[in-house]
């Protein structure tokens, strides 16, 4: 169960994890107390309930306003966020970023963020700081074909999306096709030639310069007689696209995925400015759209680092600092932090608890001193006097 509540509260806000256990745990010894005192567990439920209402309601009061058009109020969040973090001296180029990608996608009066229209792209090599913010798409993983000599930038791209295979078909079944003489070996190959050149020809009649063809597991998605026809022609070959990704790249570059050749027509391509293969480094590339359609509310980040460990740190910190904004979005203030709500709501629940009668009473102030906890647990990490330390912040809080 506790395990559940840490990737629920994960997913939600994105931070937070250790507290809501944390939080859960001084509940269930509450819950515990409370049944020895023989008060039912239904009535329990329900009295804490009512302290949850009472305590948002708290919350709520303590709040201050905060404007999504103040981006430095936003920035100065997200590196509050990314100080307890290994990338924390980086948090002057990732908290920008992470408030820009989100401010890129929503509009000012929404009220959520489908993090799923930010792309974060891993590339090993260089330091944190030559992270970027790409308005359009980033390819990692994958590399431009250049095979016979095929372009690597277009300008004005034309992007098709195709989900079918670029190399001669293969029977059904695990069959063998016996080849005895040369002459039958030549129709073969002239065959799976034809075969190969009728696609490219629709391929090239629709206008598209720029192919992504994604990863297939029944055979080659394509072949080098493929991409030899296709490098002639001047279209830049993508290749291996996830199938995780293709969602995401017709969204941005406003293309739409196909199935079969017969289907390849001019209002399935997608559109950009510039797609070109960067340099990342030593001997990595890296594959950038940019210029993508306006209505595409999407946006990439391309996260560097120098080592897996420090990149894959800077991923979780981007992704914390991203749930940052996102709150901010959801509800539009912010509260002091180092356990001062907690005690806050605590005190209140507890002056609370005075004023109504019966079983909610008492489980509205048990739930009120569960939440000490958290000043507690901080102020033992800190190294302080927990004891003394709960005592003196409970007594400026009354």
């Amino acid at each position: 169960m506790l395990v559940e509540i840490s990737k629920a509260q994960d997913i939600e806000a994105g931070d937070g994890t250790t507290s809501v256990v944390v939080i859960a745990g001084a509940l269930l010894k509450a819950c515990q107390e409370l049944l020895n005192k023989g008060i039912h567990p239904a009535a329990i439920s329900d009295g804490f309930n009512v302290a949850l209402i009472k305590a948002k309601e708290v919350i709520e009061g303590m709040g201050t306003p905060v404007d999504l058009n103040d981006r430095d109020v936003l920035i100065q969040n997200c590196v509050t966020c990314l100080s307890s973090k290994v990338v924390s001296s980086n948090s002057d180029v990732l908290a920008p970023m992470a408030v820009d990608a989100v401010m890129r996608i929503i509009e000012k009066t929404d009220t959520n963020v489908d993090l799923n229209q930010i792309k974060v792209s891993m590339k090993l090599g260089g330091t944190v700081d030559d992270s970027e913010l790409i308005d359009g798409l980033c390819f990692t993983n994958n590399k431009v074909s250049h095979f016979a000599g095929g372009p690597t930038r277009v300008e004005n791209a034309k992007i098709g999306l195709i989900q079918f295979c670029l190399s001669a078909p293969k029977t059904d079944l695990e069959n063998n096709v016996v080849v005895e003489d040369y002459t039958a070996m030549d129709r073969i190959l002239k065959e799976e030639r034809k075969y190969i050149v009728n696609i490219i020809k629709k391929i090239v009649a629709t206008g598209c310069n720029v192919l992504l063809i994604q990863k297939s597991i029944l055979r080659d998605a394509v072949n080098d007689l493929a991409l030899h026809f296709l490098a002639k022609k001047k279209i830049m070959v993508i290749k291996e696209i996830e199938r995780d990704d293709v969602d995401f790249i017709c969204k941005t570059v406003n293309a739409v995925p196909v199935p079969h050749v017969d289907q390849f027509t001019k209002d399935k391509l997608g559109e950009a400015k510039l797609v070109e293969e960067a340099s990342a480094g030593s001997a990595s590339k890296t594959i950038k759209v940019t210029g993508c359609p306006e209505q595409s509310k999407t946006v990439s980040i391309l996260v560097r680092g120098s080592n897996q460990l420090v990149l894959e740190e800077a991923e979780r910190s981007l992704h914390d600092a991203l749930c940052v904004v996102r709150a901010l979005v959801k509800k539009r203030f912010l509260v002091p932090g180092g356990a001062s709500v907690e005690m806050e709501v605590s005190q209140k629940l507890q002056a609370y608890a005075r004023e109504i009668y019966g079983n909610d009473s008492y489980c509205v102030r048990q739930f009120g001193e569960a939440l000490e906890l958290i000043p507690y647990t901080l102020a033992e990490n800190a190294g302080l006097d927990p004891i003394g330390f709960v005592t003196e912040l409970r007594n400026k809080h009354i």
